[in-house]
């Protein structure tokens, strides 16, 4: 008789606890040196009405913004152009004379990524 309830036991307790752990978030490390990590499910503090508000608030006020203490925007200035006379010109304030970007790559970077890469 102990000898059943042992068994017993034992398969109760080898049936649970893997369901137990399925659920449990896993990392484990790629062939390719990678870390990849498999989220757990978490229950929320937010219910799903207060959920779908804040969703309904925040497509109201997409368009605004937002201002701080001392009356500046949180806003970018946004480059504007038009068209006059069939050709497309600026209609903003500003500036418009930035460097052009350097595409030159210098000599180590390229053996660097010749090194690395094989091209």
């Amino acid at each position: 008789m102990m000898f059943r309830k042992t068994v017993f036991a034992l398969a109760l307790a080898g049936a649970v606890l893997p369901a137990a752990f399925a659920s449990s978030g896993s990392t484990w490390a790629g062939a390719d040196d990678s870390i990849h990590i498999e989220p757990q499910q978490s229950q929320s503090d937010t219910s799903r009405g207060d959920g779908k508000k804040g969703a309904t608030m925040a497509q109201r006020n997409a368009g605004a913004a937002t201002t701080s203490a001392d009356g500046a925007t949180n806003t970018s200035p946004q480059h504007s152009f038009g068209l006059q006379r069939g050709r497309l010109v600026h209609t903003d304030d500003l500036p418009h004379n930035n460097a052009k970007p350097d595409f030159v790559t210098p000599d180590l970077r390229q053996d660097l990524f010749s090194e690395r890469h094989g091209a």
